[in-house]
């Protein structure tokens, strides 16, 4: 029997960190088939930043099926989630990509079209950007799904790269905020009746 193993970058370890996580967990990792399955929780909506350790392996070569499970435990509503990837300064061959990138999906959000240009911080979208637009409500949960490619750092050596998931919302004014807009309205009303009032005293 011939076998198909083939030097190829593994993932090891994912860590979690940023102002928007409440909780993270790798639900499974293996090789031969490559899968990864994640799930994290937003408690804000400041991004969450996954940090991947890569190590030289032996297995199938070929890209990693990642599978997540987004939950926004916020107040609002996301109505657009970013995933980008930040690779190591020593970045080899064809560096890390989301292989396939026009197959990604997010729930019932869209993929942006690559010739969508993006507000910054963000690039479009492409092999090392995902952006989507829709809408998340709050206290709900939604299914992602991607592929991801590594290179190989060869016998000995790790490397790190991170992934980012930046949500945004739409801001909804405070209380106090309508507070002041009804008042300014009532003044305006009345500054209004006031001068009409004036105008049909004049005559």
């Amino acid at each position: 029997m011939v076998s198909t193993a083939t030097a190829s970058g593994v993932i090891t370890s994912v860590t979690a960190s940023g102002p928007g996580l409440e909780s993270f967990s790798v639900l499974s990792n293996s090789t031969n088939p490559n899968t990864l399955g994640f799930s994290n929780v937003f408690s804000g909506a400041g991004p969450i930043t996954l940090t991947f350790t890569v190590a030289h392996g032996t297995g199938n070569g070929g890209a990693y099926d990642v599978t997540g499970l987004i939950t926004n435990n916020t107040t609002l509503p996301f109505t657009d989630f970013h995933l980008s990837i930040t690779e190591p300064a020593d970045v080899k061959g064809n560096g890390v990509v989301f292989t396939s990138f026009k197959s990604s999906m997010l729930g019932n959000f869209l993929l942006a079209s690559p010739s969508v240009a993006q507000p910054d911080p963000f690039h479009p979208t492409g092999p090392r950007d995902l952006n989507f637009t829709e809408g998340l409500a709050a206290g709900e949960a939604i299914n992602a799904g991607f592929n991801l490619k590594m290179f190989d750092p060869g016998a000995g050596n790790t490397y790190t790269f991170t992934l980012t998931q930046t949500p945004t919302v739409s801001v909804v004014p405070e209380p106090e905020t309508y507070a002041m807009l009804l008042a300014g309205l009532g003044l305006i009303g009345f500054i209004a009746t006031h001068r009409r009032g004036k105008t049909k005293h004049l005559t």
